[in-house]
């Protein structure tokens, strides 16, 4: 279950990946800023990218956190480290590079971003734990 706990860590990491330079095209790009509707590279809105790219990642890091939790393993807490840390330093660096307003769900959406990225290093930490209990007990 470990190696398919990694596969689906992975795939959540390209998600994030892809999903982050995407919101860094739409971040720069011209015509957004004229419209005031930034575009990326997908051919699909805010909400709908967030929810696949953003979403998908974010149960898929669950998903292989639940499957690799009974198993000693140090890929898996790693690959929680850098999905969360990702989360997190991206919405750090698309507010800096970004001309926004705060009004609510700005500061709703900020938060919750923020507190996915600090649930999956949370559950990275659990993983480290659990691993140096079990190992502790053999």
């Amino acid at each position: 279950m470990a190696k398919i706990a990694i596969i689906l860590l992975l795939i959540s990491l390209g998600l994030l990946i892809i999903y982050g330079i995407d919101v860094m095209v739409a971040t720069q790009s011209e015509t957004g800023a004229v419209t005031g509707e930034a575009q990326g590279f997908l051919p699909l809105n805010e909400a709908i990218r967030g929810s696949i790219f953003g979403g998908g990642a974010v149960a898929l890091s669950i998903i292989g956190f639940a499957l690799g939790r009974k198993e000693p393993n140090n890929t898996i807490p790693i690959l929680l480290f850098i999905n969360g840390g990702l989360i997190i330093l991206g919405l750090v660096i698309v507010m800096a590079m970004a001309n926004f307003e705060m009004d609510q769900n700005t500061i709703r959406t900020i938060g919750s971003t923020m507190l996915t990225g600090g649930i999956l290093i949370g559950l990275g930490i659990a993983k480290i734990l659990m691993d140096k209990k079990k190992l502790r007990t053999k």
